[in-house]
């Protein structure tokens, strides 16, 4: 019987072995890609660059955070929120909070470095008060010293001002909370106050920075044109990092729309 590697047959019976085999390997060449574009990405890491970054500008700040006390802190604060939100597997939210955290820790270290030898003379001052307070306070009553320094300080609070929606200009229901901030700062001339800006949920982190931090200047502006030394206010905008209502109707972003008067002892 002769061979029958040459016959018709044999070669279409080849080419039928030879296009399975072709298209095993074509499933499983398909199935790694797939596998491989799934891990790339549908699964989002941590964001490890952006939490160095921050840890990398708060050590910077660390050298000077007691001349940027607030922002400093604010800045650890943030820090911390984003670990969380890493450990929670919220990773969008860890990374805006990264982002957020080394501003304000930049913002610090620019701020202390800026008013490093204002912030130095502050400090010896609060110091020696301390040293000649104690010297006197075995002949001073407690509660009477106290009750005195009460009267020395103007009546009512520092109170909060709202603004429309994308504006940097007050709400017209906030201008007689202004007066209100304005006549306390008169009646308190020895305080500084740290203007905090702050918006709403809608808009990129990045904007409403800006829009947080036109805000505290605008009331700065505002303060000043009033006849409130510009010295005695600083400005720190949160952006939208710090909601005081989580909510999505108008109402709630309202109350978001912000600057916050803080008094910086």
């Amino acid at each position: 019987m002769g061979t029958m590697t040459g016959t018709p047959i044999f070669n279409t019976i080849r080419f039928i072995r030879e296009a399975r085999m072709r298209s095993n390997w074509l499933v499983r060449s398909l199935g790694v890609m797939i596998i491989a574009s799934i891990s790339l990405f549908g699964c989002k890491s941590a964001p490890q660059a952006e939490l160095d970054d921050a840890e990398s500008a708060l050590l910077a700040a660390a050298v000077k955070k007691d001349c940027a006390q607030e922002q400093y802190l604010a800045a650890e604060k943030l820090l911390a929120e984003a670990h969380q939100h890493v450990e929670d597997g919220d990773y969008d939210a860890a990374e805006r909070k990264a982002i957020a955290a080394q501003r304000l820790a930049n913002e610090a270290r620019e701020y202390a470095e800026a008013n490093w030898e204002d912030c130095q003379r502050r400090i010896a001052e609060a110091q020696r008060d301390a040293t000649e307070e104690d010297s006197v306070a075995d002949d001073e009553d407690a509660r009477g010293d106290s009750g005195r320094r009460d009267d020395e300080r103007g009546t009512g609070e520092l109170v909060t001002v709202y603004f429309p929606y994308n504006s940097s200009e007050i709400a017209d229901q906030s201008r007689e909370a202004m007066e209100a901030n304005i006549r306390w700062m008169r009646e308190n001339p020895d305080v500084r106050v740290r203007l905090e800006g702050h918006t709403d949920i809608r808009g990129t982190a990045e904007y409403n920075m800006a829009l947080g931090q036109r805000r505290a200047n605008f009331v700065r502006n505002y303060l000043a044109q009033r006849g409130i030394e510009r010295e005695r206010m600083q400005i720190l905008s949160y952006g939208q990092e710090l909601l005081v209502s989580q909510g999505v109707r108008e109402s709630d972003h309202a109350q978001n729309r912000r600057v916050e008067f803080v008094p910086v002892e």
